[in-house]
């Protein structure tokens, strides 16, 4: 593993990781940042190396999006097979929170209005915060003189 300095396009957010590490440890275990720098490479590799066999799983199939499916299938090529069953939870877990979430266009459709009804609310309310930013700007500038 090459432990130079990432590009920046190729990293994850250091205090991201700190925190996962972290929370797997005793409160009063210390981590030197030279341990966080493996952790931190450590995972981008990992992802590097998932991502490269899930797409090789897409290509096979003649596809051009990977799905959940490609995913599955790298870990189990790249030997974590024992944590398929739990990504797959996480993502029935996800999938039915979709479902429950309530759509943008349902929010709509339930208000009563029609689409151009909805538009002239939009424009009145952009313009009365534009009036209210507008007098709330005269009066931190103009409203203080009392010369």
């Amino acid at each position: 593993m090459n432990m130079e300095k990432n590009d920046d396009e190729n990293t994850l957010p250091k205090a991201t990781v700190d925190k996962m590490v972290s929370s797997m440890l005793p409160k009063n275990s210390v981590v030197p940042k030279e341990s966080k720098e493996i952790f931190q490479n450590a995972c981008i590799y990992f992802l590097n190396m998932l991502t490269l066999e899930a797409n090789k799983a897409c290509e096979e199939e003649k596809k051009k999006t990977i799905s959940y499916e490609h995913v599955y299938k790298a870990l189990k090529n790249l030997g974590f097979e024992s944590y398929v069953e739990s990504c797959m939870k996480e993502h029935e877990n996800y999938e039915s929170y979709i479902k429950q979430k309530p759509s943008k266009i349902d929010k709509f459709k339930d208000s009563g209005l029609t689409m151009e009804e909805l538009h002239s609310q939009q424009i009145k309310l952009f313009q009365n915060a534009k009036l209210q930013f507008e007098r709330s700007f005269e009066d931190d500038h103009y409203g203080d003189n009392d010369g």
